[in-house]
């Protein structure tokens, strides 16, 4: 199941100085589906706020979040290949288009 983060620029909200006017997003809301569409039904229906305060879901803007299982899936994929790719990354005399460099960005975030 992925999950995802719902948001959009309808509406308004307030700064904490009212005198202030500004331009923001508002997040509606995080949930699960196997795609985008399936999470944004599911959105809707564990929410109903958000179409009876007149939100169209026309408008919503998604991001897929990573789950901790996915991270978790992630961090043991690159632990599996980090030292056979860091080898080939070390023997190699192109740098440039290695897949170590990948895993080298991935195992930083």
């Amino acid at each position: 199941m992925n999950e995802y983060i719902f948001y959009t620029s309808e509406g308004y909200t307030d700064a904490p100085n009212e005198s202030c006017e500004i331009e923001n997003c508002q997040l509606l809301g995080r949930a699960c589906g196997r795609n985008k569409s399936e999470a944004q039904k599911n959105l809707v229906e564990e929410n109903p706020w958000i179409i009876e305060a007149g939100f169209n879901s026309g408008e919503f803007f998604v991001e897929q979040v990573l789950t901790k299982e996915q991270r978790a899936n992630i961090q043991s994929l690159i632990d599996y290949l980090w030292q056979d790719e860091e080898r080939r990354y070390e023997e190699s005399e192109d740098k440039s288009n290695q897949i170590f460099n990948v895993l080298r960005a991935l195992k930083e975030i």
